[in-house]
Parts: structure tokens; sequence; C-alpha cells
């Protein structure tokens, strides 16, 4: 039975979403890329990282620069931020019946550990701290080694399609948080075990399954 619960940071825990667009809208005004609307998240959340790039006008080698970017600038807002509605009590539930937590950002670790104290979610058991966002399949490993755990020993749960293939290319469950960045579209090409379309349904699927 797994017994430790690994969250991706930014959009499963803590809801980054409309902030990464403000500043991607900031660079693209600076860049000559095309600005997201409000009205165009839907259709672009149900796009893969190259699609959304072809529409953006952004050159694809440039996203991993653009995507460090985004991350370096709302560092300034991150411990100011709110969770995700509802994902506190998940969270705090899951310690209760005896799971240890962690979580995977590439936030800075100041930052991140004021997030938690500010929203009283400072008890997580594990962290993985990395400096790229796009080395996800890397960073889940060097957490299962650092921490020395087995991948049968761990459920993981993100909002992205690139969490999801992470999480599987190291042999982890899966759970799709629909709530982050890509729709639940997106997310089944991913062949997340699990979908959970609010943080409730973590509860339904770790605890009933």
């Amino acid at each position: 039975m797994s017994k430790v619960i690994l969250f991706n940071f930014n959009g499963t825990i803590v809801d980054t979403k409309l902030l990464a667009i403000d500043i991607f809208n900031e660079i693209a005004s600076k860049q000559g890329y095309k600005k997201i609307n409000i009205e165009e998240i839907s259709y672009l959340s149900k796009l893969s990282i190259q699609e959304r790039c072809k529409v953006l006008n952004v050159p694809l080698y440039k996203m991993p620069l653009i995507g460090i970017s985004i991350k370096r600038r709302y560092q300034q807002y991150i411990a100011s931020l709110k969770p995700v509605c509802g994902i506190k009590e998940v969270l705090e539930e899951l310690k209760s019946q005896g799971y240890k937590l962690g979580f995977l950002t590439s936030n800075n670790s100041n930052v991140t550990n004021n997030f938690l104290a500010n929203n009283s979610i400072d008890f997580f058991d594990y962290n993985q701290y990395s400096f790229n966002p796009f080395s996800k399949s890397k960073d889940i490993s060097a957490f299962l080694k650092n921490h020395r755990l087995k991948k049968e020993e761990v459920i993981y749960v993100g909002d992205e399609l690139r969490d999801i293939k992470a999480g599987k290319k190291n042999g982890l469950v899966c759970i799709a948080a629909s709530w982050g960045y890509d729709s639940v579209a997106l997310l089944y090409r991913g062949h997340a075990d699990f979908t959970a379309k609010q943080p409730t349904d973590i509860l339904d699927i770790i605890l009933k399954g």
C-alpha cells in the first residue's frame, strides 16, 4: 500500500495559473509574442506545450528559458498566495490517516516555506527542490533516491501533462489534478491512473480505492 503522497507544488497546491499568465504577458509584450487573453485560457489548456507555442508565436526552444523566467519573477508573490480551494483540508486528512506528504517544486525554498507557514500547511515530511521547471522526470527520480523510497510506496499528484508523463516514467501511480494548468482532455494523454476533478477526489481515490 502506498503511504507517501508526492504533490507537484505550483498549480496543484498553490494556485499560480493567473499569476503565471500575467507574467507571461509581460514577457510577450517585450518579445513580440502573442498575449494570452482570459477568453483563451480554456482553449489553451487543451493544447500541448508545442501546440501552445504555435498559437502564441513562441519558438519552442525558448520555452524552457521563458518557464524559468516566469518562475523567477513570481517568487516575490508565492508567499502571499493562497492554496487551491479545498487542498488544505485534503492534506490535513491525509496526515491524520497516517500518510506521509511530499512536494516537488522549482520555487525558492525560503519562499515555499513562507507560503506553507502563512497557510498553516507546513507539515510536509519530504521535499524536492529543483532549479529547472522542465526536469520533472529527473526530479522525481532524485526524490525517490534521496529519500530511499520505492516507486511502489509513492503516489504522485500533478496538474500538468508533463507531470503525469514524468510520474509514469518513474513507475509511479499518478493522479491527474484537473484544476491546474492543463485540461482533463490534455491530462488524459498522459494515461494517469486516476483523475481528480476537485481536491476532495484525492481522498476518495486514496482512502476508498
